[in-house]
């Protein structure tokens, strides 16, 4: 008499614990499919010891807001509400940070070369809005290169590539 196991089976307690944690990392195209997903690995870039409150510096003192997705709030000084991208040349656009590290990724990552009208086609923004974003990918990397750094890294172990070529990827 075997069971089969389903999604909807649920386990003692003690094994739940077990199971949730089989699950693969998610891969690039889920990631940036998904704005939690690219924001958390945004964060972990920025951040990797933990969110650190832009005005005292204080790591680990930072909760998250419930209303508002990606938001942070200091509780050791209660005077800000912070985000992966502030501080940064991509904070205040209305750019989703998927977009941001699809274009990050084929730059970074897979080495290509893009014009400011292959990026305007194949993320669907504006000439403007495209030239805007490769400005600011390069003063990102010039202004913070070890989160530039952890951002390539993380994405080179999720593509599960050496530097360049993704095989079987079709190319942006």
């Amino acid at each position: 008499m075997s069971e089969q196991i389903s999604s909807t089976t649920t386990f003692p307690a003690t094994m739940n614990g077990l199971f949730g944690r089989v699950r693969q990392s998610p891969t690039l195209g889920e990631i940036f499919e998904s704005e939690d997903l690219s924001r958390s690995l945004m964060e972990a870039a920025r951040w990797p010891n933990g969110p650190e409150c832009p005005s005292c510096k204080s790591v680990g003192a930072a909760c998250k807001l419930t209303t508002r997705p990606g938001l942070w709030t200091c509780k050791a000084c209660r005077r800000c509400q912070y985000s992966a991208t502030s501080g940064t040349p991509l904070h205040g656009t209305r750019v989703t940070i998927a977009a941001w590290l699809v274009l990050y990724h084929a730059l970074e990552v897979r080495k290509q070369r893009l014009s400011i009208s292959q990026v305007s086609h194949k993320l669907n923004v504006s000439y403007l809005t495209a030239k805007s974003m490769l400005r600011r990918l390069d003063q990102m990397k010039a202004e913070m290169p070890e989160m530039a750094d952890r951002l390539r890294s993380q994405l080179i172990d999720l593509s599960g590539t050496r530097e360049g070529v993704m095989p079987g990827i079709a190319r942006m």
